[in-house]
């Protein structure tokens, strides 16, 4: 079966061992080919020597790290064809200088125009080191705007990282249950962070306990 979307992992490491990621997924057009592991290597190899913006890197605490990549091929119906994992030769660390706990995150919305759920896709991206206004507790809206344009860039970077291995490509949301994809048009991030909840992974909490009465 010939390739038709394109998952990317894009991989970092919290304190502790914690991990996050984002997963943004790529339409493969007029695509004929059987993509091979070393194909998928070599796209994980090209998204790891991505220089990251700015933008991004200052949501991020100086605690939290990008640590490499992993892209899979896979046909609609969620079939892997193959898949290449990469570990970046120095991970890339955080800016941001205000600790926020694991889960917060930057939302970054993804809309096409088809409507409804399957339309549209969420990357949670992590706002560990983001500062916020003292009067509404919001990151200003030049870090706001820093952040989407730093997104914007890093989307179209990987899909340009793809285009030379398999071919032009398109940034979707991807539904498995309608087995079809929809062309992204707009990304938009909100001023409030989120959280997360599947963000803890693995870390382990420290209790402080009392007796009672």
């Amino acid at each position: 079966m010939v390739v038709d979307i394109v998952r990317v992992s894009f991989q970092g490491q919290l304190p502790g061992g914690e991990v996050w990621s984002i997963n943004p997924c790529f339409q493969i057009l007029n695509s004929a080919q059987n993509p091979t592991a070393t194909q998928m290597l070599t796209i994980a190899q090209g998204i790891n020597a991505l220089t990251i913006s700015a933008g991004l890197l200052a949501m991020m605490h100086t605690a939290t790290t990008i640590t490499g990549a992993r892209a899979e091929a896979r046909t609609y119906d969620g079939t892997l064809q193959a898949l290449g994992e990469a570990v970046r030769g120095a991970p890339v660390i955080g800016t941001g200088g205000v600790p926020h706990t694991y889960q917060v995150a930057a939302v970054c919305s993804l809309r096409s125009a088809f409507p409804g759920a399957r339309g549209r896709g969420r990357l949670y991206w992590p706002a560990t080191g983001v500062p916020t206004q003292t009067a509404n507790l919001r990151p200003s809206s030049a870090v706001m705007n820093s952040y989407v344009l730093g997104m914007k860039t890093l989307l179209a970077a990987i899909s340009g990282v793809i285009t030379p291995v398999l071919g032009s490509n398109l940034l979707v949301v991807w539904s498995r249950t309608g087995t079809i994809s929809h062309q992204i048009t707009e990304l938009r991030a909100g001023d409030v962070l989120d959280v997360q909840r599947r963000r803890r992974d693995q870390e382990i909490e420290n209790y402080v306990t009392t007796s009672y009465p």
